[in-house]
Order: structure tokens, then sequence, then C-alpha cells
């Protein structure tokens, strides 16, 4: 009987031979020898798997094994199995959101360049009275194909690029406004010499504007935008322009050497629209500047040069 059931073995195992049949979610994959193989390889390539922005992996569901005796024709595919547990497998992705007042300038995968940034365009405004707030958010995706991963060299540009409108807009707003005329710059860089109201030996009545000293030749800029509607001599003020701002205001630009700027001309805040001379009735170089509502002079220094 022993040595029956011993033949009967043996023409099995000639046959046949054990292997485990591996299972996901109910439907078989594939054959192995090894479960142990199978698992540290799982383990290795798919748990602890690295690679770019790549967070953590799961899988969903583990494989099941059961080990049965199969022809021993039939082919083990563990590579295959590998495949299957791979698309089988949860990879999550972490970046990083740059992130000013609320607002993503860009994503980027590498968080210490991207601190170092954040920390240099903080410490280069730390002055600044604009709101800053520069933060760094992580975020995680499964699919990082979606998500527009930027170098941080674009990242920071596109900051600073914010950054610097935020400056303008802030230093626009602290611009002094005229009868609600913006002036937006500076018509020359300079010493204010006679104030507005001086009476002189040189002016039939107060001074109605006020004198700022500079080189001959000195860019004069329009302080608003506007139209010319005067450009040519004008007695004592020499070689005088006008610009109209609109709401009942002027800007008026006396002594100038040059006039650059044409009557109907449309000009920009910035603008060069002449420069400076001593023409009329001067004793040296500067611009005569005055400021007028509704035809009356103003202060210039109520706004400018205060």
């Amino acid at each position: 009987m022993a040595i029956a059931l011993g033949i009967i073995i043996a023409i099995i195992l000639i046959k046949y031979r054990p292997v485990y049949i591996v299972t996901l979610s109910g439907k078989e994959i594939g054959y192995i020898d090894d479960e142990t193989k199978l698992e540290d390889r799982i383990q290795q390539e798919i748990i602890n798997m690295e690679g770019k922005n790549i967070d953590f992996v799961s899988l969903e569901e583990m494989p099941n094994y059961e080990l049965k005796l199969v022809n021993r024709t039939q082919e083990t595919n563990e590579e295959e199995i590998m495949i299957a547990l791979k698309e089988n497998a949860k990879i999550m992705y972490k970046y990083y959101a740059v992130v000013l007042n609320d607002e993503v300038q860009g994503f980027v995968d590498n968080i210490e360049e991207a601190e170092q940034t954040v920390n240099k365009i903080k410490e280069e405004n730390k002055n600044k009275s604009i709101k800053l707030d520069l933060q760094i958010i992580e975020n995680y995706t499964e699919n990082i194909e979606e998500v527009s991963i930027e170098t941080i060299q674009v990242a920071q540009a596109q900051v600073e690029q914010k950054v610097a409108a935020l400056i303008k807009e802030d230093e626009k707003s602290k611009m002094p406004i005229v009868n609600g005329v913006l002036l937006a710059t500076l018509p020359v860089n300079g010493q204010v010499t006679s104030r507005f109201g001086a009476k002189s030996s040189i002016r039939s009545g107060a001074h109605t504007g006020t004198d700022i000293c500079c080189a001959k030749g000195t860019p004069i800029k329009a302080v608003a935008s506007g139209t010319v509607i005067f450009a040519e001599r004008n007695g004592s003020y020499g070689n005088l322009i006008k610009v109209s701002h609109g709401n009942g205001v002027e800007t008026w630009y006396a002594h100038c050497d040059q006039l650059y700027a044409k009557v109907g001309q449309q000009v920009n805040a910035g603008d060069v629209i002449a420069a400076v001379g001593s023409t009329g009735n001067s004793t040296g170089y500067h611009l005569h500047l005055e400021i007028r509502v509704n035809g009356n002079p103003v202060n210039p220094q109520q706004y400018l040069y205060k």
C-alpha cells in the first residue's frame, strides 16, 4: 500500500509541480514559485518606489496567494504580475505652490530652493509698506502630469513681477491728487529756490509758482497725463508750455530753453515735454512750475517738493 502511494506521488510530481496562484480582486493574474520573493519586490519596487515628486505609494489591495499543483509546463510570470500590481498602485505626488497674498504664482517641486527664494524676496522688501504675505503651501495629486511644474527661476520671476506691481500701486496710492488729477511724477529733480507767494524785486506781484533750480537742458517731464494747450514764448514766462489735465487742472512749465511738445499733443505722466532754461524774466537756470485749478494758481508745494 505504501509502495503504491509512493508510486502515485512520484507520478504526480513528475507531471505536476507546486506553485502559487496569485489573485487580485478575485481575478487570477499569474503564477509564482516564491511568495516571499514577490512580497519583497512589491515592497522595494512599489511601496518604496522612488521618483521625482513621489511622496508615497500604496496598493489599494494586496494580492492573495494559493498554493496549488499545476502542470509542469505551466510557466511562472512574475514580471507580468508586477506590472499588474503597479497598475493597481496609488502614487501620491507632492509639489509646492508659491502663494503671494492668497494668489498662486507658480508650482515648484524643490522645497529648499523655494524657501530660499521666498526668504530672499521677503528680506529685499521687508521695509516696504506693501502687503507681502508670501508662503509655500504643500499640495498633493495623483496625476502630476496635470500640474504645471515650473523651475524656481520662473516662479521667482513671476513673484518679483507681482511684487513690483504692488510696489508701483502702493507708490501710486501715495501720489498727490489735485481736484481728482493724479500727479504721478516730479517734473525735475532739484532744489527749491523760490516758493509760492514769495515777493521779489524782479516780480510785479507774489510768486504764482515754485522755482526748482537745475542745470540747463535738464529734461522737464509732464507731472500728469493730459493735453498740451500752449507751447510758445510768453512774456516774462519766457518759453512756456501748458498742459491741461481735465477737471480744470493745468500745469505750467516756464523759462524753458527748448519746447519739445506741441499744442494738441497728448502726453503721459513722465513724458519729456521741454528742457530747463533761463528765458524770460529769469536770473538763472531753473524750472518755474505752476499748478492752476479753474484758472487760479495753487501752491505746488502742497503736493510736490514737500
